[in-house]
């Protein structure tokens, strides 16, 4: 299974323990030290204790990816890393394991037997980043004001054991500014948890001078920033903290602690990614985003703690982001957070999302090939999920007559998951067969899968209407990697928009409208400052294509009020 699809599974699995609870698992002691130079991080210092791994020459002792869906890491050479044990120091090599669709894994080898405990020490760069950075997941690590964001998955070359340690993690946080806190996903300052090494790398870490934020009615949310915020820090960690409370008692979460890391970043735009018991969501300072604005990403990124599909994640990508996506917006109004008119203006904008995107043709399949590396194919599972857990809500509530929803599938499969019995796409359609038919069911799933057009169908139905809106396929006109590779202008689509109006292949990108805006708005124009042969210019025109099949919902002036009550 992929591990950016088992991190669900950890959440429910790998629940923090006492030390003493099983004493003969072998001990992984773990230190970070950030080091502070001229005001900013420059490197973190890592000091490893693999308690007697009992390796024979050549046997792997570490390994870390080169990149993580196209994120790098800090990939290490052999070179870069100490290592010692009983018998005194101990040289490692390296080899490329085979390529997975996350990215490639490099292992780090014994040169003779190891003897007694390994200790390895090591030290890991903040990435360079730019305003022409791409706005990927956020796992890489950053320098911000005086302290440091990062996943462990980019800069923790860690054991490959797969077996559960006993995890001892501390800062030393002495070459940090007086009153610098060190935050690991799983607990502040130092921690001892039982958890494999996989925890480790899926989980967050910071340091540095940070605020904490916590909601002034209580709960188990905290949210960190190391800089002031074009937003007010405490009104959202007011929301999101209520939120997280009702999406937790919805999915029956326990009284475990909950983190919320805020970074900055230099280019336009916004995301967030979610791991155990945590996200991150970055921002672009300049462009002022608000609360309501920044609601829904935060939504999204807390709903991603709990569903959860076994099996590859090209196969399952419209779960975990359908349901995100769905249950964003649903718990959100549950929990009063949007009233009717916001909810219906939530609906439309992911229709419109999903009905004009570039790549919604492509099957499952073909959007997994080439998910990593293009940002446009990455939002295909999520419009494309979202829909069709909606046209299945509709269709159980109309066979239930009302009864049911797609809440009871989804808790069902939950609970499988809990119960350690299978959760994937035959339990899906098992689940949701048993409530609208199994050839309903099949033929439902296997049109989405194929890469059909998903119709509304019932969706919704009982507060709104479902009305054709004919809409215009979002085209950029040349590649999307074009504003990140150097903010070239590469791939241009002979007789597009962008073509017609004097667009090249070479043209340097000075600046554009911003990609969220133009795909929220169909009317939007993509506003182009180039420059070409040594000259400034600015070039404008309408990113669209041919008009292509789409919805809309509109309010059902029929609907009873309780009607609304999804």
């Amino acid at each position: 299974m992929n591990p950016l699809r088992r991190l669900a599974i950890l959440f429910l699995l790998l629940v923090a323990a006492p030390a003493a609870a099983q004493p003969a698992l072998p001990a992984l002691d773990v230190e970070l030290a950030p080091v502070v130079t001229g005001g900013a991080v420059t490197r973190v210092d890592v000091q490893m204790r693999i308690e007697a791994p009992a390796l024979a020459a050549g046997g792997a002792l570490l390994r870390l990816p080169l990149t993580i869906v196209s994120i790098p890491t800090s990939a290490y050479e052999a070179s870069a890393i100490s290592a010692r044990d009983d018998a005194g120091p101990l040289a490692l090599t390296q080899e490329e394991e085979a390529p997975r669709p996350e990215g490639v894994y490099r292992r780090f080898l014994v040169s003779r037997a190891t003897r007694g405990d390994v200790v390895v020490e090591y030290s890991a760069a903040p990435r360079q980043v730019s305003e022409t950075t791409n706005n990927g997941p956020l796992f890489d690590m950053r320098a911000e004001n005086g302290g440091f964001t990062s996943a462990g998955i980019s800069f923790l070359a860690l054991p490959v054991r797969e077996a559960p340690f006993r995890v001892s993690l501390k800062w030393n946080l002495s070459r940090m500014a007086p009153g610098s806190i060190g935050v690991w996903s799983l607990g502040e300052g130092d921690v001892e948890t039982v958890a494999p090494a996989q925890q480790l790398a899926f989980t967050f870490y910071a340091a540095g001078p940070m605020r904490r934020y916590r909601p002034e009615g209580g709960g188990r949310l905290t949210l960190y920033a190391l800089s002031e915020a074009p937003f007010d820090l405490q009104a959202l960690a007011n929301r999101i903290g209520g939120l997280y409370e009702h999406m937790a008692g919805f999915f029956g979460e326990g009284a475990d602690a909950y983190r919320v890391f805020a970074r900055q970043h230099p280019y336009r735009g916004r995301g967030g990614t979610a791991l155990p018991r945590s996200f991150t969501f970055g921002y672009h300072a300049p462009s002022n985003p608000t609360i309501d604005e920044l609601q829904g990403m935060l939504s999204h990124e807390i709903a991603h703690g709990w569903p959860s599909m076994q099996g590859e994640h090209g196969e399952t990508a419209w779960y975990s982001e359908g349901t995100a996506e769905y249950y964003s917006i649903l718990l959100a109004r549950r929990a009063g957070l949007l009233d009717d008119g916001r909810f219906l203006e939530e609906i439309n904008e992911r229709a419109g999302g999903y009905y004009a995107h570039s790549f919604r043709s492509l099957s499952n399949a073909e959007a997994a090939q080439r998910f990593w590396s293009d940002p446009f194919v990455q939002q295909v599972p999520y419009g494309r999920g979202f829909l069709y857990l909606a046209r299945t809500d509709g269709a159980i509530r109309t066979a239930s007559d009302g009864r049911r929803s797609l809440d009871d599938v989804v808790l069902a499969l939950r609970e499988r998951q809990a119960a350690g019995q299978s959760y994937g796409i035959a339990d899906w359609l098992d689940l949701v067969g048993r409530e609208i038919g199994r050839d309903r069911a099949e033929q439902d799933y296997r049109s989405m899968a194929a890469g059909e057009v998903v119709r509304p169908g019932s969706a919704f139905a009982d507060c709104f209407l479902a009305v054709p809106a004919p809409a215009r396929r979002l085209e950029l006109g040349f590649a999307r990697r074009s504003f990140n590779d150097g903010a070239v202008v590469q791939g241009l689509i002979e007789g597009s928009y962008a073509e017609r109006a004097g667009v090249r292949d070479g043209d340097a990108i000075l600046d554009y409208t911003d990609l969220d805006e133009i795909s929220a708005d169909a009317a939007k124009e993509m506003r182009l400052t180039i420059r070409r042969d040594g000259r400034e210019q600015v070039i404008s025109y309408l990113p669209r294509a041919q008009e292509v099949e789409a919805w809309r919902w509109v309010p059902n002036p029929q609907a009873a009020e309780k009607a609304c009550n999804f």
